[in-house]
């Protein structure tokens, strides 16, 4: 046995061990079998105007795998329940804004049903502390400091972790809620790794991006600026340096190909944050879940390509479809 594989198992064994309601660590790898498997695709459309269009039936769409159609076994307008795995990075220097977050994302998950669930993890470069309920800023910073240095402690590994907790969420439908500035320097996952994780579990990414505190220009002035989000300015900080460029677009990427959505609030106030995260609740009540059991003629390497395609009539106007750009195909 190799020391490196010996350190693995020593690392998994610790990790069995950590219980309660708050936690830190990363689980064992698993890999999915999608061949055998229904493959789940969340459809949203709009119109011109952004409206959300409803009322389309099963008829109306059409779902290629690899340029192959697909027969749908399944379709669903209503609003399913959905298992949401929530992603918080925090900082140490910015206590009022985690508070804000915090807040926000407490009224967020107030509006979820009965049926749906979700978990929350927050990371810094302490380390990560997650808990199936959104705890105070206090309560984060307190359990970062206690388990120093415990977790993922930084944005690559922790959603690697929480993505592969999703996957075992009780409902078909999953959404991962990353809140971060997108950067990332001491990941043990790469983002190439971390990729294909996203890509072999069926879920939806929607991305916050906040400000790097040691990189924002309003945090030399020591204070947080609040504005009334009911007046939109039309401003954006500019972006002085290529890492928070890449950093949001990595947060762009991977929500786009999960057929997710990616925001970048531009004074990271509650009233801002809870606009946004409203927007998400609205998103997930309005998508059509289609599947289907991939044919035999499709084709068997890894990443498949989906394309969906709608009919809905000569005359009706330009609509617009959002979801993810293909899956994962894994055989044992």
């Amino acid at each position: 046995m190799t020391g490196k594989l010996l350190k693995q198992m020593i690392y998994l064994m610790l990790v069995a061990l950590v219980g309660g309601a708050l936690t830190n660590g990363r689980a064992q790898e698993e890999q999915i079998v999608t061949g055998i498997n229904l493959v789940s695709v969340n459809v949203m459309v709009t119109d011109r105007n952004g409206q959300y269009v409803k009322g389309l039936t099963r008829d109306q769409f059409e779902v290629f795998d690899e340029k192959v159609k697909q027969q749908i076994a399944h379709f669903s307008d209503e609003a399913g329940p959905v298992s949401v795995g929530i992603v918080s990075e925090v900082h140490n220097s910015t206590p009022a804004k985690t508070e804000a977050m915090l807040t926000a994302l407490n009224q967020f998950t107030r509006r979820l049903g009965t049926d749906d669930d979700f978990f929350f993890m927050a990371f810094g470069k302490q380390g990560s502390v997650a808990a199936d309920f959104v705890p105070t800023a206090d309560q984060v910073m307190k359990h970062l400091v206690s388990v120093k240095p415990g977790g993922p402690a930084s944005l690559y590994d922790a959603v690697y972790l929480a993505a592969d907790r999703l996957r075992k969420g009780r409902n078909l439908k999953k959404i991962l809620l990353i809140i971060s500035d997108g950067e990332d320097e001491s990941s043990r996952t790469s983002f190439k790794e971390l990729r294909n994780r996203l890509r072999d579990f069926d879920l939806q990414i929607y991305a916050i991006g906040i400000a790097n505190p040691s990189l924002d220009q309003r945090s030399s002035l020591g204070v947080w600026v609040y504005e009334d989000v009911t007046r939109p300015t039309g401003r954006r900080p500019f972006i002085p340096n290529t890492e928070t460029a890449t950093g949001r677009a990595v947060l762009a990427e991977m929500a786009r190909v999960s057929g997710g959505a990616s925001y970048y609030p531009e004074s990271e106030n509650e009233p801002e944050l809870a606009v946004i995260f409203a927007q998400i609740a609205l998103e997930l009540r309005h998508q059509y879940t289609i599947g289907f059991y991939p044919s035999g003629q499709s084709s068997s390497k890894a990443w498949h390509k989906l394309r969906v395609r709608l009919n809905a009539g000569r005359n009706s106007p330009r609509l617009e479809l959002s979801y993810r750009q293909g899956y994962r195909r894994v055989s044992r």
